[in-house]
């Protein structure tokens, strides 16, 4: 038999009750025993114990992984990285765990290595029969693994700040287009492989004539990159409705146009266009 002590009684229960949400044997459960403290007792034979360190193996990984993950990644991004307001620590958490749930080689990686220490650390344990304290078997078996964790906060923190970027890129361009008089009641964008821009009547623009609205003070007001052939032209434009014929509406221009131009747009499937352009009047 060994013995594992953890921290807290709260700690021993989490433990307790992932366990038995894992176990794929009645005989497992019946060789766990939980004190109702801080102190879990797991008895086992030779023949058994191969399928007990895969068990505790598992609750203790799914632990850290919903448990205890969180709390190492605020902390590196609050202690290392000295990130002081709650909110954004959290925020970048939120995009670090994120990444790490994509499955990517380097946080697969991550998990193996975890994986790998935290078997062998059992084994030892279970074949010489050596209670220990949960905390210190998780410290010496988490040395080198926290660096690959700095560098995923790093990572986080990158696109945490792009996000910021991009928030104030969107929030600028919305406040400039809202400042102009709109130059047009109604715009219709067409969008297969490119954007093709129509007036009210659905008659096309064409790109010459599109240039000529662009607003030679935008880049001025808003110093980030602008597009002369969708974005400039339309935050220009400022129509009062506009609206978007696409079979892709995740496409990432048109999800930002519509941060922009919020209760203003509508994006609508592609053939809509057609039978509307039809209704109009207007011959292609």
């Amino acid at each position: 038999m060994i013995q594992i002590q953890f921290d807290t009684e709260k700690q021993a229960s989490r433990i307790q009750s992932i366990l038995i949400k894992q176990h794929v044997f009645e005989e497992q459960l019946s060789n766990i025993s939980y004190d109702g403290k801080n102190m879990i007792a797991i008895t086992f034979t030779e023949s058994n114990m191969a399928s007990m360190i895969q068990l505790i193996r598992d609750g203790i990984l799914t632990f850290i992984q919903e448990d205890l993950l969180p709390q190492w990644l605020y902390k590196i991004v609050s202690e290392k990285y000295y990130f002081s307001e709650m909110d954004e620590c959290r925020e970048i958490v939120e995009i670090a765990l994120a990444m790490m749930g994509e499955n990517e080689a380097p946080f697969e990686d991550f998990w193996n290595e975890l994986q790998l220490k935290v078997q062998y650390g059992l084994v030892l344990v279970f074949e010489k029969k050596i209670s220990f304290s949960f905390p210190s078997f998780l410290t010496f078996r988490m040395r080198g693994v926290m660096d690959h964790l700095i560098e995923f906060v790093g990572d986080a923190i990158y696109e945490y700040k792009m996000e910021q970027e991009y928030q104030s890129f969107v929030y600028a361009l919305r406040n400039h287009m809202r400042s102009v008089t709109p130059k047009m009641k109604q715009l219709h964008v067409l969008h297969q492989y490119y954007f093709h821009f129509y007036t009210e009547q659905f008659s096309k623009i064409e790109r010459s004539q599109l240039r000529k609205y662009i607003d030679k003070k935008l880049q001025s007001t808003v110093p980030m990159y602008t597009d002369e052939s969708v974005l400039s032209p339309l935050i220009s434009i400022a129509p009062k409705h506009l609206f978007i014929y696409s079979d892709e509406e995740n496409h990432p221009l048109i999800l930002t146009i519509q941060r922009i131009f919020e209760e203003r747009v509508r994006v609508l499937p592609y053939r809509m266009f057609n039978m509307r352009q039809k209704f109009s009047g207007v011959k292609k």
